[in-house]
């Protein structure tokens, strides 16, 4: 019977393309408690490492990857290693804790006979088009359709958010000047100011009676679908009410 120890060992990776499990290799490096044999076992006594490979690749199609085009990296499983074979089918997770948008673990255990467990490090890329800025832009700009254009990408390196449709970037103002090509994020952009404060609006009064339109006086800026104060010139009553449009603020009693 083999002597069986833990240790930690420093492991090179492969490459799967998890969509069409296409295998590739590629450099990779993870720490795994691992048993290694002291002996020599026969080959019906180890667990075959190709089976581990495939229980690790089916967890990463199944719980790593979304939306677009998506490749994993899984560590691959050095030859020499010598583990007990599971006598039950190899039970696959995500630790707690292991995993971001990029990188990940997948665990890897036995339960019967011998039981082991072994961690796997990965890494995931997932290519969508976004858009980007068709061309050079400055700052306070508009954005039309033919100021954009899509783009692919790996979305997992993009801490800053990215857009999809561009249904939710025409209209919306730029922060910041942008080189053409430049990834459009969420803080690049903003909705455009309708209500500027001190301005006077329009006050649209919406009841169950009887809709009143009189001027106000904005105490707040903002754009489209936000909430300010604002105060009625005839009254001096300070309200607040939706913006609905250039210079248009609507109130409900």
């Amino acid at each position: 019977m083999n002597t069986w120890t833990h240790i930690t060992t420093w492991l090179a990776g492969i490459r799967v393309r998890a969509r069409a499990s296409t295998v590739r290799y590629a450099a990779a490096a993870f720490t795994a408690p691992i048993a290694l044999g002291a002996g020599t076992a026969g080959a019906d006594d180890i667990q075959p490492l190709d089976e581990i490979h495939d229980a690790v690749e089916r967890h990463a199609e199944a719980e790593l990857t979304g939306d677009g085009q998506s490749t994993v990296d899984v560590g691959r499983v050095d030859q020499r290693l010598r583990l007990p074979r599971c006598e039950e089918a190899l039970e696959t997770f995500s630790p707690p804790g292991r995993s971001s948008q990029s990188r990940a673990t997948v665990g890897v255990r036995c339960n019967h006979p011998s039981p082991w467990t072994l961690y796997v490090s990965v890494r995931v890329e997932t290519l969508k088009e976004v858009y980007a800025a068709a061309r050079s832009l400055s700052r306070g700009a508009l954005l039309s359709q033919d100021d954009l254009e899509l783009v692919e990408i790996n979305v997992n390196r993009t801490r800053r958010g990215y857009y999809t449709s561009a249904e939710e970037l025409v209209g919306m103002e730029l922060n910041r000047a942008m080189r053409s090509g430049e990834i459009l994020t969420p803080s690049r952009v903003s909705a455009p100011q309708l209500v500027e404060r001190g301005q006077t609006v329009l006050l649209t009064l919406d009841s169950r009676a009887a809709s009143v339109s009189m001027n106000g006086e904005a105490l707040q800026s903002g754009a489209l679908g936000d909430r300010i104060r604002v105060r009625n010139t005839s009254s001096e009553r300070v309200i607040e009410g939706e913006i609905i449009g250039d210079s248009r603020v609507r109130v409900g009693f």
